[in-house]
């Protein structure tokens, strides 16, 4: 009789675990048939032109015709060995280093500015973010219209002071202040608004008591605000140096990578090499390169936050 109890007891104990376990498979179904869509996207738009490029950068790989020819790694030695390519690269770093300070440190005092409400703050905020919303190309035609000798309205401005003109776009060096300025109008709104939020999440219990211990605001900035505001911080370094090495449109469009190629940048250099040289292997042995170093950068960036952050837990 005791034995018939324990049975009849086990028996109803494990109903109930079959019927969990039989509703976490129909979930763990329902859930993998809802990333069903999003994955087939994946490996229509990323997986297949990946390895596609990867299999490119092989071979000798005209633009027209079929006289495909597999040669390995020669069209990465060629990348090494190219000084246009290693120029455009470097070209592009020193892109980098100059935009990426102005998106963070503009970014963040003008995040400052705007995270309290106040009236007509909400005007400010469309005003610093409504430039993201166009195009980089169309951005870059603006302000390609505005930097024209005489009669664009910088020259126009600088000469109401008794300044100018100045030579935007046929020298070197004012080339990159250009288009610096017009990138940092047409992207430093995603950085605000990425920033205002960081702002926002911290909790106001922290700033009371810092007021409360009579400390100042420059002091609450930097002391309290400032390292609660790393991963946000890290997020926009990330944002702007991707996009830095992947800058195109506004090269193309503004200097076509002039004066004598000072300003061709990485992106450029594949696009020149695949649609104007007709050498679709090389430029998809550049691309890979460029991926790589991307990825590289990515990775050293996220473990720096990591170690960084699990040093300040210690």
């Amino acid at each position: 009789m005791i034995g018939q109890a324990r049975g009849a007891e086990s028996t109803q104990d494990s109903a109930p675990r079959r019927g969990r376990s039989s509703l976490a498979r129909r979930r763990a179904t329902a859930g993998f048939l809802t990333t069903v869509p999003a994955l087939v996207l994946i490996v229509v738009f990323f997986v297949v032109p990946l390895f596609l490029t990867v299999w490119m950068s092989l071979h000798n790989w005209p633009l027209l015709g079929n006289f495909r020819k597999f040669v390995g790694a020669q069209n990465y030695s060629d990348a090494f060995s190219d000084d246009v390519f290693r120029q455009s690269l470097l070209f592009t770093l020193k892109f980098a280093v100059v935009i990426t300070p102005i998106q963070i440190v503009v970014g963040y005092a003008l995040a400052a500015l705007v995270r309290k409400r106040f009236r007509g703050v909400a005007a400010i905020r469309a005003t610093y973010f409504a430039p993201v919303v166009v195009g980089f190309a169309a951005g870059a035609y603006v302000f390609l219209v505005m930097v024209q000798p005489e009669s664009g309205l910088f020259d126009q401005v600088l000469h109401a002071f008794g300044l100018g003109p100045v030579p935007w776009l046929t020298s070197s060096g004012w080339a990159l202040v250009t288009v610096v300025l017009m990138t940092t109008w047409k992207t430093l709104g995603t950085a605000i608004i990425l920033m205002m939020i960081g702002m926002q999440a911290i909790p106001e219990e922290i700033n009371e008591a810092a007021v409360m211990d009579g400390t100042k605001w420059w002091q609450r900035e930097v002391f309290v605000t400032l390292p609660l505001m790393k991963p946000t911080i890290a997020l926009v370094l990330m944002l702007t140096l991707t996009g830095s090495f992947l800058a195109f449109d506004q090269f193309f469009v503004m200097t076509h990578g002039g004066p004598n190629q000072s300003t061709t940048t990485v992106v450029m250099w594949i696009y020149t090499s695949a649609f104007v040289r007709y050498r679709l292997g090389y430029s998809a042995a550049l691309s890979v390169i460029l991926m790589a170093l991307l990825v590289a950068l990515t990775i050293a960036q996220v473990r720096a936050l990591r170690d960084r952050s699990e040093g300040e837990e210690k």
